[in-house]
C-alpha cells in the first residue's frame, strides 16, 4: 500500500480514529495546548462525520496515522471573523490531526493538499480552518501554505486562557 494514502474513512475505523486523537490529544496537553477537549472532538462526532461522508484518514502502511473532517458547517463565531466575499461555496477543515509519532514527515502537507485539491474538484471557492493561537505550530504550518489569517475569534467552551483561535482562508 502507498505510504500517506488518503482516503474517506469506513465505519469500522470510527473506534481507531477516535483513539487517534486520544493520543494527539494527550500530546497537545504535554505542551498546554489545549485546543481539544472531551466533547471535541470526540467518537459521536466521528461518527457523525462518518455518516455524512466527511471523514477522511491518512493511512501509513495499512494503518491511520491521520484524519480531517471536510463539511461546510462554520461555528457561529465565526462571524467575528473578517473572512473574504466570495462566490460559491465554502469548504470547512476541521479536526486536522497527524499522529504525533509521524509528525514532521511531510504528512501534514500532503493532507493539506488533499484538501485543498478535494475542494477545488467539488467545485469550492476557498478552504476555511481555524487554529488555537497557543499552537504556534500550526499556525506557521498554515501561514506557509497560503493561508490567510481573516481575524480573531474566541470559542466558547474552552478552558479560560484557551478560547482564542486565529481564523484562516485560501480562495481558489
Amino acid at each position: 500500500m502507498e505510504n500517506g494514502l488518503i482516503v474517506r474513512a469506513k465505519n469500522d475505523e470510527v473506534i481507531l480514529i477516535t483513539e487517534m486523537f486520544e493520543d494527539c490529544k494527550s500530546y497537545l496537553e504535554r505542551r498546554s495546548i489545549l485546543q481539544w477537549d472531551e466533547q471535541y472532538p470526540n467518537q459521536d462526532y466521528f461518527e457523525m462525520a462518518f455518516k455524512d461522508g466527511n471523514l477522511f484518514v491518512l493511512k501509513i502502511d495499512g494503518e491511520i496515522q491521520g484524519a480531517m473532517v471536510l463539511d461546510e458547517w462554520q461555528t457561529p463565531e465565526w462571524k467575528e471573523a473578517n473572512w473574504t466575499e466570495v462566490e460559491g461555496k465554502i469548504l470547512i477543515l476541521h479536526s486536522f490531526c497527524v499522529h504525533p509519532s509521524v509528525q514532521g514527515g511531510g504528512y501534514g502537507r500532503k493532507m493539506l493538499n488533499f484538501a485543498e485539491k478535494f475542494a477545488m474538484e467539488q467545485g469550492y471557492s476557498v478552504l476555511r480552518l481555524d487554529a488555537y493561537s497557543g499552537n504556534e505550530a500550526a499556525f506557521r504550518f498554515y501561514e506557509k501554505r497560503g493561508y490567510n489569517r481573516t481575524g480573531v475569534i474566541e470559542l466558547e467552551g474552552k478552558p479560560k486562557g484557551h478560547e482564542k483561535y486565529y481564523c484562516y482562508e485560501k480562495l481558489f
